[in-house]
């Protein structure tokens, strides 16, 4: 009896330990290859950020409608100051790249008055953005834009 007693100390000792080191073992076995690991994070890091910009690509229409304005806005007015005909050329090469057409119909409210409007003589976008490298002079702001099923501006008014 006397030895009995050690081995039945002993069994739950050694039971112990057993089920610890398993534990550790599948920490350490769960660890992976860290070479695979940073891999992996790199990778979820990087759909992420293609999430993101994928998101900033595709901004709400209002959004949209407002930076097209701002865009057309600021074309106009690089256009006007341009220090050179190449440099003014070179915008309203980039600025019809927005439109449809460089024959886009363009408007210019010249009087609104009870909810009626007056146009200036019709025109096309090419003529209009070569009348502000001639000039000099933008007094014009978008008030309208009408685009295509791809985008692309269709029809423009412009308000002095």
């Amino acid at each position: 009896m006397i030895q009995s007693k050690p081995i039945r100390y002993l069994l739950p000792v050694v039971i112990a330990l057993s089920v610890c080191s398993c534990k550790k073992n599948k920490t350490v076995a769960g660890l992976g290859n860290p070479q695979e690991d940073k891999e992996t994070v790199e990778q979820e890091l990087e759909d992420k950020q293609e999430e993101i910009e994928e998101d900033e690509r595709t901004p709400l229409k209002a959004e949209a409608k407002l930076t097209a304005e701002q865009t057309l806005n600021d074309y106009f007015n690089a256009i006007a100051n341009a220090s050179s005909t190449s440099s003014a050329n070179s915008s309203i090469t980039e600025a019809l790249t927005l439109f449809s057409s460089p024959d886009a119909p363009l408007l210019i409210v010249f009087y609104e008055a009870n909810g009626k409007a007056s146009y200036d003589e019709p025109t096309t976008i090419e003529k209009y953005l070569n009348y502000l490298k001639d000039t000099k002079n933008n007094s014009a702001q978008v008030d309208e834009i009408v685009t295509d099923g791809d985008g692309k501006i269709k029809e423009i008014v412009l308000k002095k």
